[in-house]
């Protein structure tokens, strides 16, 4: 599971940096309060789902589902970089799919411990919780 939660640290990275800019090696927006504008991006493809959303599968496979689209993802973020762009866009169920049950979804969802009862950054505490890897893939 390390390889996977590496893949998303890197995409979730570089993320971060084509949104601020740091891949240019100039002054990024967040810093330049001038800046008049930002070069934007919004990427679909054809995402790679369950081939039953309504059957239940292991979380396992849950997870080298959405670990195919977010290497995808993550090669549109490096090509997105070399072009400019300073902030990308993805589709809301790009990384899953939809069309899944209550039941079916699952596998698909990571814990979310209450901000109220536990005071828990997944950046900076990765493995504090054991069924949050593709918030630390």
């Amino acid at each position: 599971m390390s390889g996977a939660r590496s893949k998303l640290a890197l995409f979730l990275c570089g993320c971060y940096v084509v949104a601020l800019g740091a891949h240019t090696g100039e002054e990024s927006v967040a810093e330049h309060h001038e800046a008049e504008y930002y070069v934007a991006a919004v990427y679909e493809h054809p995402s790679i789902l369950s081939p039953n959303p309504v059957a239940l599968i292991s979380r396992q496979e849950a997870l080298e589902l959405m670990n195919q689209n977010l290497d995808i993802y993550e090669q549109q973020v490096v090509t997105a970089a070399q072009k400019g762009v300073q902030i990308i866009v993805f589709p809301e169920d790009g990384i899953h799919g939809f069309n899944f049950t209550r039941t079916s979804i699952y596998p698909f969802l990571d814990f979310m411990p209450s901000p109220q009862v536990v005071g828990w950054n997944p950046c900076l505490e990765p493995r504090r919780f054991n069924d949050t890897e593709s918030l630390t893939l």
